[in-house]
């Protein structure tokens, strides 16, 4: 977070709390993503007086839907790593949040959320007091609930002149790893106050910051990992810091241990990498004779695959509790609640002598683990049709130095990793959580804060409907951020039939073709963002077809336009509903 030497104007009488809120916002904000309501009355009159002044304020970026406003300050912060803005109406616009509240919590990604409150003074006396009838009905006495679990702090401004403390406070909080979003909330009555505010020292508000081991935790971690025969890393969210990547790189090829990236948010290794052993969760767990959780949610799954009982497991994460999870357990000798830069920098800085017999023996294991894990090919569809590995294929062709991919197809994960094989840190970006909707909308807060990228998004059809596209592309064209969206259109909602084989795998449902999930069927999902955005629409269900529309696409993104490419895969399910 890079913070100016002071606030403008901070030690100025200022018009009202809200203004005071915009010029602490100042200190990292560039960007107020927003659904506006009846409680931003104050808000609304603020950006006229600064627009009026000259003054430097954030950018007012309009989203018709929130998921959309909160999925793309979550994008931005992939980025930058610093909290941007999201101002939503009282209940009903925070409840409108949706999933996007989940996804920025387990991402991990710094956000500011302002909400109104419904005024309290009901005979005029206050400016801002009732004035609609809507403010009876969206009172309620405990709106911050709806978020709280989710949130590293809440808390509601009731003093004017406190505005600008809180929400410095509030972004140091959540820039704090393990990074977080934030809610603040205040009545219109508060934002519509006078205030002047004491002077802050914005030096006295930076984020904390996280440190490495002991020495002798150190020569412990270094002592075993060099003993290992068999060692595995297992990481999810190491890539957040680029120079982490390199720094694990750097170690991996000193001593010779396995790494795997298990759903990854980030490029967390090379995907081309002599010791990358893939995305596959479970992968190698159980031969490993040391695991090393470094950054990551869920290693493995314990009812599919187990450790040896004399493996040694360490874990090393910004969050090694994942205390705003509910029952979370994975064995650990020691756990570090640490930087994982900072570890790797102190690793890779250590003097060793590296056994080359028994770093060719530990290689020995990766390679042929390599050729053990390589997935097999899938049969080539009849009449010219797309399976998810052609399409993996093609899309990996398109991938340059100026791409950053945003990632949201849960079932597809494996194939379209196994493909691109991403290799730059940063150029890669995916949800943390499970509320889907977040790919779409997020490549606009990429975009933005990475204005050179050529962003191409790879989205399931399911998560393209839950990210409300009449909401994103409106967005996109209107603030002129192109993306190229990839839509696989396999017909319906993969994941519910993938999690009934895992429970029934020989079940009716499977023997009937009955899942119920063929609700993309007849959709032209490509024709939403036409209409919203007027996005460049492109349907192709041709494999001979499919290259020719994807570089067609690429070159009108690149001179700026949004285009959307809805690529027909095999169906998952022949059952037609109704």
């Amino acid at each position: 977070m890079t913070l100016p030497n002071e606030l403008n104007n901070l030690n100025a009488p200022v018009s009202s709390a809200c203004k005071l809120l915009l010029e602490a916002a100042r200190s990292g904000v560039e960007f107020i993503f927003t659904n506006l309501g009846s409680d931003h009355p104050a808000f609304i009159e603020a950006f006229a007086t600064l627009a009026a002044s000259g003054e430097r304020m954030p950018r007012i970026i309009i989203c018709p839907h929130e998921m959309t406003a909160l999925s793309a300050a979550h994008g931005h912060a992939l980025v930058s790593r610093r909290a941007q803005m999201v101002l939503v109406h009282v209940d009903v616009g925070t409840q409108n949040l949706g999933g996007s509240v989940h996804n920025a919590a387990r991402s991990r990604v710094p956000a500011l959320i302002v909400a109104g409150l419904s005024p309290v003074s009901t005979s005029g006396e206050r400016v801002g007091s009732r004035t609609e009838f809507i403010h009876y009905t969206q009172d309620t006495s405990r709106q911050h609930e709806i978020v709280a679990q989710y949130m590293k702090w809440c808390y509601e401004i009731r003093d004017a002149k406190m505005t600008d403390q809180v929400v410095l406070r509030g972004l140091q909080i959540a820039e704090t790893e393990p990074q977080g979003p934030i809610y603040l909330t205040g009545a219109r009555e508060v934002w519509e106050e006078p205030a002047k505010a004491p002077l802050q020292s914005l030096a006295h508000w930076r984020p904390s910051q996280q440190a490495g081991l002991s020495p002798e935790d150190l020569a412990s971690l270094s002592k075993a990992l060099c003993a290992a025969k068999r060692p595995l890393i297992v990481t999810s969210y190491l890539g957040r810091q680029n120079a982490a990547v390199e720094r694990l790189v750097q170690l991996a090829d000193q001593i010779g241990i396995a790494v795997c990236e298990v759903n990854p948010q980030y490029v967390n290794f090379p995907g081309n990498h002599a010791m990358h052993v893939g995305y596959r969760r479970n992968t190698l767990i159980d031969e490993a004779d040391l695991i090393w959780m470094l950054d990551v949610d869920v290693p493995w799954i314990v009812s599919k695959v187990q450790p040896k009982t004399n493996t040694r497991i360490f874990h090393l994460d910004i969050d090694t509790l994942k205390a705003s999870m509910g029952f979370w357990h994975f064995p650990a000798e020691q756990s570090w609640q640490a930087d994982s830069l900072a570890v790797l920098n102190q690793l890779t800085s250590l003097p060793r002598l590296v056994d080359e017999t028994a770093r060719q023996e530990r290689l020995d294991w990766i390679q042929s683990s390599q050729v053990k894990l390589a997935l097999p090919d899938l049969p080539v569809p009849a009449n010219d049709g797309i399976n998810i590995q052609q399409l993996s294929n093609s899309i990996a062709q398109l991938i340059d130095d100026q791409t950053v991919v945003a990632f949201e197809a849960p079932t597809a994960t494996d194939r379209v990793l196994n493909a691109l094989r991403m290799r730059k840190p940063g150029s890669y970006f995916a949800n943390g959580g499970s509320g889907l909707g977040w790919s779409i909308n997020a490549a606009i807060g990429i975009k933005l804060a990475k204005p050179e990228a050529d962003v191409i998004t790879i989205v399931g059809d399911g998560s393209y409907v839950f990210g409300v596209p009449s909401s994103t592309y409106w967005v996109a064209a209107t603030y002129q951020v192109p993306q190229l969206t990839i839509v696989i259109n396999n017909g319906g909602w993969n994941a519910p039939k993938a999690s009934t084989l895992l429970v029934h795998p020989q079940g009716r449902a499977q023997q009937s073709d009955q899942f119920w999930i063929t609700s993309t069927r007849n959709s032209r999902l490509a024709d939403i963002a036409a209409a919203a955005g007027d996005a460049h629409a492109f349907r192709v269900s041709n494999f001979s077809e499919l290259a020719s529309t994807l570089e067609n696409a690429v070159q009108r993104v690149k001179q700026g336009q949004t285009c959307v490419v809805e690529v027909l895969t095999l169906p998952i399910s022949a059952q037609i509903l109704g």
